[in-house]
């Protein structure tokens, strides 16, 4: 209480201020010292936000290392995740992103959660136009709505597919039904493509 009340709000400014001492480390990302720079660096992100995830690209792409800041689906977040990106400063050897991006469809691959394998290829949705959002139904193969894993797998192919930001933006309701086959539903790959036509989403 004490410290809510009379301690300062840490500021993007001053994560960036941690993160710019410490870059070298997470530019090499040794193996030995992940568990402990992760916990480091989740430590600092939950004084901005509790809900803020990050990820790193495990290789490095025309010498950078992408340093991914994502609200992990939570819209409560994405003001905080916005306010850190655009108030980064130029670090030579990060590509900073905000929120999880959409794959290129010859890149997405199948999903290993847990015990569940969930790939484009079993996936199928239905689709209502709700103002500037789409309410979606998935037909999972497989799909046991007793296994919350599922849903799990469903979202993070989803965010592959069509990108965290246009998930939580222009995707309203989300169901989830087993596939059983039908000439009516639609492969999940189309999905991008009809959100680009049909809704505008929400803003923050």
């Amino acid at each position: 209480m004490f410290k809510k009340l009379f301690g300062k709000n840490f500021t993007a400014a001053e994560f960036w201020i941690w993160f710019e001492k410490n870059s070298q480390d997470y530019y090499q990302l040794k193996e030995e010292k992940l568990n402990s720079l992760f916990y480091k660096l989740d430590k600092q992100l939950s004084k901005i936000n509790e809900d803020i995830a990050f990820e790193f690209s495990a290789d490095l792409i025309d010498g950078k290392r992408e340093f991914i800041i994502s609200a992990d689906g939570i819209l409560s977040a994405f003001t905080d995740v916005i306010d850190l990106v655009e108030k980064a400063p130029k670090l030579d050897g990060f590509k900073i992103i905000a929120f999880r991006p959409k794959s290129d469809v010859d890149d997405i691959s199948t999903i290993e959660y847990e015990d569940i394998s969930l790939g484009p290829d079993d996936v199928f949705f239905t689709y209502r136009k709700n103002g500037d959002t789409l309410d979606i139904v998935l037909y999972l193969k497989g799909y046991d709505s007793d296994f919350e894993e599922w849903e799990n797998a469903a979202f993070i192919l989803l965010d592959t597919i069509i990108g965290e930001y246009d998930v939580a933006t222009k995707i309203g309701s989300i169901d989830m039904l087993p596939y059983k086959g039908s000439p009516k539903l639609k492969p999940i790959l189309e999905l991008p493509s009809l959100i680009d036509r049909e809704v505008s989403g929400i803003s923050f």
